[in-house]
């Protein structure tokens, strides 16, 4: 199944414990006052007897204090292991800095989810649809950078998205902005956030923007969401396939 699986006890403790041993890389997320960030970091220690975790991070050495994470945030950490994705969240129980560098104390993990890979390659919606895409800064100080924008979606996958718009004006590089789009129709409308990640002209003055989901495995809500996403990637997948022509 693509949906998001949670992990049993047995095999959270030997994950954790392994990445924790050999200090795998991994992807820290939380929410501050402008938006959501990210962090590429990697484990660094940390036991399920000791019941924390250790991580450290790189972070740009002109950040402020206040757009870091800080003692009892909770974070969403992701690392890619194999054919799979797992990710958690837990809560900051300590934190140093260093420079350009970020150690944290995280409470040791109580679930770990799973998704199969697959669903983070990209598939274009079904041949003749189109899928409308909005979004907007909730975080913006100004009514024009929270003016909602309109899309058309290009191709999606579980870790974000790439849209076509004709209008790129005050569009903010990694910048967090709320995205709405109903990828079925007659189906609700999925909601989250994502990070502008990338920008590319194309033809008649249009450009291509490219979005990475944030958030999505701090909070149960967020994983529902996930699930969906998984779901609608594989129906995506599925029906490109079947309409391919037969060589």
């Amino acid at each position: 199944m693509p949906v998001p699986q949670a992990v049993e006890q047995l095999r959270l403790v030997q994950v954790l414990s392994d990445s924790a041993a050999q200090q795998r890389p991994l992807v820290l997320t939380h929410h501050g006052p402008d938006g959501w960030r990210t962090i590429k970091s990697v484990f660094s220690g940390g036991s399920p007897e000791s019941r924390t975790l250790r991580v450290s991070g790189m972070i740009e050495k002109e950040l402020p204090a206040k757009a870091l994470p800080g003692v009892g945030m909770t974070l969403g950490g992701s690392f890619r292991l194999g054919h799979k994705k797992f990710m958690f969240c837990a809560m900051v129980q300590g934190v140093e800095r260093h420079s350009d560098r970020l150690e944290l104390m995280l409470r040791w993990p109580d679930h770990l989810q799973q998704l199969q890979r697959r669903v983070y390659e990209r598939a274009e919606p079904p041949v003749g649809s189109v899928v409308a895409v909005r979004f907007w800064r909730d975080e913006a100080s100004s009514a024009t950078e929270r003016k909602v924008r309109h899309g058309q979606l290009e191709d999606i996958s579980a870790g974000g998205m790439r849209i076509k718009v004709s209008e790129t004006g005050d569009i903010a590089m990694e910048s967090t902005y709320r995205c709405s789009f109903t990828p079925r129709p007659g189906r609700p409308a999925i909601v989250l956030d994502a990070i502008l990640r990338h920008r590319q002209a194309v033809d008649s003055g249009r450009a291509s923007l490219g979005f990475q989901f944030v958030g999505l495995e701090t909070t149960p809500e967020g994983m529902k969401t996930l699930d969906r996403l998984a779901r609608v990637v594989t129906q995506f997948q599925r029906l490109r396939v079947r309409k391919m022509p037969a060589t």
